[in-house]
């Protein structure tokens, strides 16, 4: 019997909009496991502080300021760590959000934040995607890690639909590159603490008592970008302490 190990060294890691605290934390979980990291968000300045933790834990790391959700920023992204380190192994698609109002009321969702929030939430997922399997295809290794939502079940409407799409994605892709030994997973965090305030009353539906710390997510991500997790791909991992057990 051979014991696996979710070590990483050796391995170049991308994570898109790293600069937020779950891109960041998956970035800081990467790192420590021994993995070079390309961190990148369209912000500016807001990878500094992590890229100052990981080149501290004597890992390499790039920042890489750009929006994956359009080719020329996507492009620069994966560039990076082609042209600096020549190829990826572990890609996370992190990028996502929503444009316009919170709401699942349909007339009160414009056109033009529909497009965007879908753009946003699947575009970069797509483009980073598509630039990085050839190069794993070529080496027969690789790990695709996408971030989806509990919300892809049912909510906010544009942004249910744009996260289901991310499931689907995943899920198909993982069939058509199980072939070349690539895995593809995602992950569908709850309520989780960033910078983004829950209300008290979503606990009563967490059987665990507690939100999602950014670590929880970064943890389970790690996981399915590691060899302990080789034969696991087409999978979405719920990280909800416990809720939405159906998805």
């Amino acid at each position: 019997m051979t014991l696996s190990s979710t070590s990483l060294a050796g391995r170049r890691a991308v994570v898109t909009a790293s600069g937020g605290q779950m891109g960041g934390a998956i970035a800081l979980r990467l790192a420590a496991a021994g993995a070079d990291v390309v961190l990148n968000d369209i912000i500016p300045g807001s990878t500094g502080p992590y890229a100052e933790q990981i080149r501290a834990m004597g890992r390499q790391v790039i920042e890489v300021e750009a929006d994956p959700t359009f080719r020329p920023g996507a492009e620069a992204v994966i560039g990076a760590a082609i042209d600096t380190w020549g190829g990826v192994d572990i890609l996370v698609n992190n990028v996502g959000g929503v444009q316009g109002p919170y709401t699942n009321e349909l007339l009160r969702i414009e056109d033009d934040d529909w497009d965007a929030t879908l753009r946003i939430c699947l575009k970069a997922t797509f483009l980073c995607t598509k630039l990085v399997v050839p190069g794993m295809i070529e080496r027969r290794d690789g790990k695709i890690v996408n971030t989806a939502s509990t919300t892809w079940s049912g909510g906010v409407a544009p942004y249910a639909v744009a996260k289901a799409g991310v499931v689907a994605f995943t899920r198909g892709l993982a069939g058509e590159l199980g072939k070349h030994n690539i895995n593809v997973n995602a992950v569908a965090p709850g309520a989780t603490l960033t910078r983004s305030k829950h209300s008290p009353d979503l606990l009563s539906h967490m059987p665990l008592g507690r939100f999602n710390e950014a670590d929880d997510v970064a943890a389970s991500v790690a996981f399915l970008a590691s060899d302990d997790a080789r034969q696991i791909s087409g999978q979405l991992i719920t990280v909800a302490g416990g809720a939405n057990p159906q998805l």
